[in-house]
């Protein structure tokens, strides 16, 4: 994924790791910008209105339709308002927005212009100026008026019908763009496609939710392991009951045997009948080991599964079913910073998928514990995390390959984990074959 994973190491989370990671301008540098007609789209849906957040370039923009100004390499901050009346009738004759079967019309309420540093513009060989220079606007559709009360459309959809050609291809004809773009609504965050084959996309109203998206955790133990169990209290009572009867019908060796046999019966059935006979306690009983790393690899793909949230509070509300104490703030700000990139250039990081190639446990023991880890493993895990940037329309697919040692425990609101450290990251995907330093790129 165009990212990292982000385990901070044990309680301390050295800062260092993170803030050495690459910045997206680094990363990005072989790869963006591109030459040629560009758009950027994020819709975003409320109670109120569908928004279109959108840049284009000015090679987009006149392939849209004719925009008459002064100079063609540039839109004048007085040629703005005009632009966007115009862009404004585009879109209500072309762009097909409808909220629950009724269809909405396009109001332009923000336009502006950027002003690009000129070393860049080697990088544009065939548009020049016009792929250098962008505007930037945000198209309304109202659903309903400024109501307070008033409740998000139960289904939206939206028809983009813009797919200029692809200018660097070297097919004839050169074959439309497929846009990507993103769809934010009820909190979360999803990668769309438009192409002139599929310009359709419709959302629904409670498909899906960031709780939905985290996969459930084993329930903490809450029975505690005595030192005796009740099985081996009822054979011994059994036991002695079968001799004494055989004492007493003078039948010594019969009783005894009965009494041997219903010990070694119970000791291998152990059946959980009579709890009250158990005596002692020797504490809760860690799960098994399969369990273990169920609740290991549940606890990590989570974290990264909270990042599909759109708003900041939903996301640390998210992360901290999966991560708690002063890893909590540290592990968030640190994967917000470098797994959702949303800067220059309108790049975005989100994660694919989370694979887990190995996992090995550790029981802690608990005498060496901290105060709230009474019930704790330690955890081996190597995973993969296959991420993906959105920018300018075009998709870019990384795969970064991790190592770490996470210790999980057990807390009165469930499995958190408490501390975690890094050991080893490599990327993994065709692009990525030289090896990564982790002095330079430690990143989760």
């Amino acid at each position: 994924m165009v990212w990292t994973v982000i385990v901070p190491q044990a309680g301390a989370c050295d800062a260092g790791v993170f803030e050495s990671l690459p910045s997206e301008s680094s990363f990005f540098g072989g790869v963006h910008p591109q030459d040629g007609p560009h758009i950027d789209l994020h819709v975003r849906v409320d109670e109120h209105r569908v928004l279109l957040e959108i840049g284009i370039n000015l090679v987009f923009l006149d392939w849209l339709g004719e925009f008459p100004r002064e100079d063609l390499e540039r839109v004048d901050a007085s040629e703005l308002p005009r632009v966007a009346k115009r862009l404004e009738q585009i879109f209500a004759e072309r762009v097909i927005v409808m909220a629950d079967g009724r269809a909405l019309a396009p109001r332009v309420v923000d336009i502006g212009s950027n002003d690009p540093d000129e070393a860049l513009l080697p990088l544009f060989p065939v548009s020049g100026w016009r792929g250098l220079r962008k505007l930037k606007l945000e198209v309304e559709y109202a659903t309903h008026g400024s109501d307070a009360a008033a409740a998000i459309s139960k289904e939206i959809s939206l028809l983009w019908p813009f797919y200029p050609p692809d200018l660097l291809s070297l097919e004839n004809p050169q074959p439309s763009l497929v846009i990507a773009a993103e769809w934010s609504a009820e909190g979360l965050r999803v990668p769309i496609e438009f192409s002139s084959a599929s310009p359709t996309y419709r959302w629904r109203s409670g498909e899906s939710s960031i709780t939905a998206r985290m996969a459930p955790l084993p329930p903490v133990p809450t029975e505690f392991d005595p030192w005796i169990p009740s099985w081996c209290t009822l054979a011994v009572l059994l036991a002695v009951c079968a001799t004494i009867a055989g004492a007493l019908q003078r039948r010594m060796r019969t009783g005894i045997a009965v009494g041997g046999g219903i010990v070694i019966m119970l000791g291998v059935m152990r059946p959980t009948v009579f709890p009250a006979l158990a005596l002692g306690n020797a504490g809760l009983r860690l799960p098994s080991t399969a369990e273990c790393s169920e609740i290991s690899s549940t606890l990590l793909t989570n974290v990264y599964r909270s990042f599909d949230a759109d708003e900041e509070t939903t996301i640390y509300d998210a992360l901290a079913l999966s991560v708690r104490g002063s890893l909590l703030e540290r592990m968030y700000r640190d994967v917000r910073a470098s797994l959702v990139i949303e800067e220059e250039e309108g790049a975005m990081s989100r994660v694919l998928a989370v694979e887990i190639d190995s996992i090995k446990v550790t029981p802690v023991d608990a005498s060496h514990n901290e105060p709230d880890e009474a019930l704790a493993f330690d955890a081996n895990i190597a995973w993969k995390v296959d991420g993906r940037v959105t920018h300018w329309g075009h998709t870019h697919d990384r795969t970064n390959a991790y190592e770490g040692r996470f210790r999980i425990a057990a807390a009165s609101e469930g499995w958190r984990i408490n501390a975690c450290e890094v050991l080893s990251q490599r990327r993994v995907d065709a692009a990525g074959a030289a090896p990564v330093d982790p002095a330079i790129d430690e990143e989760l």
